[in-house]
C-alpha cells in the first residue's frame, strides 16, 4: 500500500466520523480549533496529520488515536 493509499483511507475515515455526528467541515474544525482548509485537505489526503493533530481529532471524536487509525 502506498502512502497516498494511507492517506487516502484516513481521510475517508474522518470524513465518516464528521458526518456520522452531523457536522460541517466548518463546524467540526470549529470544534476542534482547526482550520477548515487544513481538515479539507486531511479528508482529501492532501495532507499528512502530525501526531499532535491526531490526538486533536481523536479527542474531538471522543475515541483513541489507535481507534481512529484502527486497520489503516
Amino acid at each position: 500500500m502506498s502512502s497516498s493509499d494511507i492517506r487516502i483511507q484516513f481521510g475517508d475515515r474522518i470524513r465518516a466520523l464528521r458526518l456520522k455526528r452531523g457536522w460541517t467541515q466548518v463546524e467540526m474544525s470549529d470544534f476542534l480549533a482547526m482550520d477548515r482548509s487544513y481538515l479539507s485537505e486531511i479528508e482529501t489526503g492532501k495532507k499528512d496529520p502530525s501526531l499532535t493533530t491526531l490526538q486533536t481529532i481523536a479527542a474531538g471524536l471522543s475515541i483513541t488515536i489507535s481507534k481512529l487509525t484502527e486497520g489503516l
